[in-house]
């Protein structure tokens, strides 16, 4: 029965290459084969060890790469037996009216024009697996969002494939892209324009992926020339599909071409997994350690995507990067800030920033794309480290390098009470008027009344919900009042600011009033989205902004000379009551053991 056995599968092994071969797939029939008999079907077959040993030579391949092969046609070629065993008793009994056998294997080409986004959409949509190789990848979030809304329409609420790949073409490499944008004549512009596109698609698509709570996703660079572009869908029957694109010269996307192909052999999955595995992951690693006085000590790396969980009562402090960005309007300077959007931002949405995020192990390896043959263990404001990071937030935010226009200017810091702590480099940088801004970036000039506004309504609105707690220790309650009481006096809201602190020093005071009157004082405020052309209720400032508003960002914009910062600092030196307030303060956001008591974030 053994011996039956195995004279099957070798009869089932043999009659599957055969009938690979003549469906066009000679050399996988030939490596399999190899791996599997050798020179003959009929003789000993000499060990497996030998066998594989033997194939390797005669493909002439390195054994990292014959190993990938391998491995990718053994599991296309168990997939083929499955379907050529099921279908050749009736390919048998059809022989004679059906003497081309192949042809119920072999599906011509489809071809079309690459705006059909419909037609990529919906392979999308059916796919469990997919690898998008593109250049800038601009036009791709449209079609992963509504690719995603119809898995999750006629699935799980949670449904997302079981592996999504995105590979962009690297930055060193978009100088050489023929595409429309050499019709300027002008290579400089289009490469920025690149850049630009680039950028903002690989930072909206992460922003994206990051919502949707699935981890089965990754951003590549290919650092090579490209040798296809175009995308692998794989669906629930195993089945593969091509989508290759056709980009002609100088052409805009609306003139590409499209061609897809069936893979039944896995030729076109062999390239595209070449391409993934010689890619460079997007994968961003931040350096954690610790400040000490203005300087940063590292002490070991995380990937960005595990950091700053709420929640996760992670140690030790992460190093950050803001530039105060400013602008001449009407003769004035006016603060230029960012709106946060769920485009642009993983976190604090509909809150006012300026341009700020982490500085990366790159910058502290590689600053300003320059080498440097010791990774710095620690770093001050005047270390290049920073500036790099500085200058990409600027580069990647307005597509114009800042050159020597950024300043640096102080250091600051922003406690969790449940996460890792945040460590700032502040910089400044004037924009000029001329400077045509993305409108991607959603940057917005903002006058100093209308931040101090904003800033007021957030402060009320969180007095309101601090008063509608129940669930609060006497202590918390009493640190977070006191908290919100200084901010108030600092608004000119001294009367609110007596009612806060009222109903610590009597428990039995009505909060429920209190609430009221702070939502009776809550105004609805809005600014415009460049992107979705309407308006965005602000929900306030973003972290750092909020907290240091007069200890540290006002005085910087007295010193840019920001159009009524200074008299705003004069002001509050000038009535002791408000000095006290902003003393106070300054000192309560830097107290770990008071923000570890309050409720929310304040």
């Amino acid at each position: 029965m053994a011996s039956s056995r195995i004279a099957q599968i070798k009869v089932l092994l043999a009659d599957g290459m055969r009938e690979l071969d003549r469906q066009g797939g000679a050399s996988d029939a030939n490596l399999l084969r190899e791996l599997f008999f050798g020179s003959s079907f009929d003789g000993t077959i000499p060990a497996p060890g030998e066998l594989l040993q033997t194939a390797r030579k005669k493909a002439g391949e390195s054994e990292a790469r014959f190993r990938e092969r391998r491995n990718a046609l053994l599991r296309s070629f168990a997939q083929f037996l499955i379907q050529f065993g099921q279908s050749a008793p009736r390919l048998a009994a059809d022989a004679d009216a059906r003497p081309d056998i192949a042809s119920r294997h072999y599906q011509p080409p489809q071809t079309g024009f690459a705006p059909d986004h419909a037609h990529f959409t919906e392979l999308l949509a059916n796919a469990v697996n997919a690898t998008i190789i593109g250049i800038t990848n601009e036009r791709l979030l449209a079609a992963i969002r509504v690719a995603l809304d119809r898995k999750r329409e006629l699935g799980p609420p949670d449904a997302f494939w079981n592996s999504l790949r995105i590979v962009f073409l690297g930055e060193s490499l978009l100088a050489t892209v023929n595409d429309e944008r050499e019709e300027f004549n002008d290579p400089q512009e289009a490469l920025r324009q690149r850049h630009l596109e680039q950028t903002w698609a690989r930072r909206s698509i992460g922003v994206y992926l990051k919502r949707t709570h699935s981890t089965r996703w990754a951003l590549y660079d290919w650092p090579y020339l490209p040798v296809l572009t175009g995308s692998l869908f794989e669906f629930r029957d195993g089945s593969k599909l091509v989508h290759l694109l056709i980009r002609p010269p100088r052409r805009s996307a609306s003139d590409y071409l499209f061609i897809d192909v069936n893979d039944n052999v896995d030729r076109f999955s062999a390239v595209f997994e070449d391409i993934v595995h010689h890619s460079v992951s997007d994968t961003m690693i931040v350096p954690v350690g610790a400040p000490a006085g203005q300087v940063f000590q590292c002490n070991e790396v995380r990937p960005h995507a595990r950091v700053l969980k709420d929640g996760s009562a992670a140690s030790g402090w992460l190093p950050m990067v803001i530039v105060i960005t400013s602008r001449p309007r009407n003769g004035k300077v006016e603060a230029f800030l960012q709106l946060r959007t769920v485009q642009n931002a993983a976190r604090e949405e509909n809150r006012l920033s300026h341009l700020g995020g982490h500085i990366l192990h790159e910058d502290r390896v590689r600053p300003s794309g320059r080498p440097l043959a010791e990774v710095p263990k620690a770093f001050d404001l005047t270390h290049e480290t920073p500036l790099s990071a500085a200058r990409r937030l600027v580069r990647n935010a307005t597509g114009a390098d800042p050159g020597t226009g950024l300043r640096a200017v102080t250091t600051g810091s922003y406690l969790y009470p449940d996460k890792e702590h945040l460590f700032f480099f502040v910089f400044a940088l004037e924009l000029p008027e001329s400077l045509h801004i993305p409108r991607q970036s959603e940057m917005h000039l903002s006058r100093l009344r209308e931040l101090l506004a904003i800033r007021l309504n957030q402060v009320l609105k969180s007095a309101a919900s601090l008063c509608g707690r129940t669930d609060l220790s006497q202590r918390a309650f009493a640190a977070a009042a006191e908290v919100l009481a200084l901010n108030l006096t600092l608004h000119d809201r001294s009367d609110l600011a007596e009612l806060m602190l009222g109903l610590v020093d009597d428990p039995t005071a009505d909060r429920g009033s209190v609430a009221a009157t702070m939502s009776d004082l809550l105004a609805v405020q809005t600014a415009p989205s460049w992107m979705d052309s309407q308006e965005v209720q602000v929900e306030g400032l973003a972290g750092w902004h909020f907290r240091e508003f007069f200890s540290q960002l006002v005085p910087l914009y007295a010193e840019i000379g920001i159009d009524e910062a200074a008299d705003l600092v004069a002001e509050i030196d000038a009535d002791e009551r408000k000095r006290a307030a902003r003393d106070r303060l300054a000192d309560l956001y830097q107290d770990e053991h008071v923000i570890s008591l309050l409720p929310q974030d304040l």
